[in-house]
C-alpha cells in the first residue's frame, strides 16, 4: 500500500486542478491515484466528476454505476448525488430527479432538495428579476433576449468549450466593443440553463438570486467585459 501522504498529495493536486478548471490534469492524476490505490473512494469519484466536467458523459456514467452498492446496502449520497448530475446531462431528468431525492434522504443537509418549477414558474421568477436589474443592465436585455434551455448540451460546448454541463448561463454572440471587427455569425442571446439554476438555490428566494447573479455575469460578457473586469465589478 503506498504512503499515504503521497496519495494526499496527489488528491490535494487533483482536487485543485478540478477547482481550476484543468480537468484534463485533474483526470489524469486522480487516474494516478487508483492505479496506486483501486480502492480510494474519493480518487473515484473524482475521476467521473472530471470525465462529467469533459462532457465525456456515457463513460462518466459507465464508471458511476459500477460504484452502486448491492441492493441490500445503502447507497453513498456523494455517488448518488454525481450519478444524478449525469443522468441530468444526458437529458433522463426523471432518474435523475430520483438520484437528488435519494442523495437528499441520505444526506439533507449536504444536498437538500432542489426547489423544481414548472416552466412559467420559472419565467415568473425571472420577469420579477428582470425588473429589479440595473437600467444599463435592463438595456442590454432590449437589445439581446434571455432564453430559457433545460441544460447545456454537449452541442453548445462545442461552439463554447468553455461552459461544463454545470454551467448556469451562457452569453451568445458578439460583445458591444467586438461588432466593428464583424459578427460572431450567431444571433445575440442569453441562455439561462433552468435545472443547473434550480440546484444552485434551496428555495425561490436563493434561486431568483443566483438568476440574477448570472444575468449580470452574461450581460457583463455582451457590454465586453472579461472575466478580470467582471471580478472587479463583482459580477464574476
Amino acid at each position: 500500500m503506498p504512503e499515504p501522504s503521497r496519495l494526499d498529495e496527489l488528491m490535494r493536486e487533483g482536487e485543485e486542478a478540478l477547482d481550476g478548471g484543468d480537468f484534463e490534469s485533474a483526470l489524469s492524476i486522480f487516474e494516478t491515484v487508483l492505479r496506486e490505490d483501486p480502492e480510494h473512494w474519493g480518487a473515484a469519484l473524482d475521476r467521473i466528476e472530471a470525465l462529467h466536467l469533459l462532457w465525456r458523459t456515457k463513460e462518466a456514467l459507465r464508471s458511476i454505476q459500477k460504484l452502486r452498492p448491492p441492493e441490500d446496502e445503502e447507497d453513498d449520497p456523494d455517488r448518488a448525488e454525481l450519478e444524478g448530475r449525469i443522468r441530468e446531462a444526458a437529458g433522463d431528468f426523471h432518474e435523475a430527479d430520483l438520484l437528488f431525492a435519494l442523495a437528499s434522504r441520505l444526506d439533507p443537509d449536504q444536498f437538500p432538495p432542489p426547489p423544481r418549477t414548472t416552466a412559467d414558474d420559472f419565467r415568473f421568477i425571472l420577469d420579477e428579476v428582470l425588473a429589479s436589474l440595473p437600467e444599463a443592465i435592463r438595456a442590454a436585455v432590449n437589445e439581446v433576449p434571455v432564453l430559457i434551455e433545460a441544460k447545456p448540451s454537449r452541442a453548445m460546448a462545442e461552439r463554447a468549450p468553455h461552459i461544463t454541463p454545470e454551467v448556469l448561463g451562457l452569453f451568445v454572440g458578439t460583445p458591444v466593443g467586438d461588432k466593428l471587427r464583424g459578427p460572431s455569425g450567431y444571433g445575440d442571446v442569453v441562455l439561462l440553463f433552468q435545472r443547473n439554476l434550480e440546484r444552485a438555490g434551496i428555495d425561490r428566494d436563493e434561486v431568483a438570486r443566483e438568476i440574477r447573479v448570472t444575468l449580470l455575469h452574461e450581460y457583463g460578457h455582451y457590454l465586453g467585459f472579461d472575466e478580470d473586469g467582471l471580478d472587479e465589478l463583482g459580477l464574476g
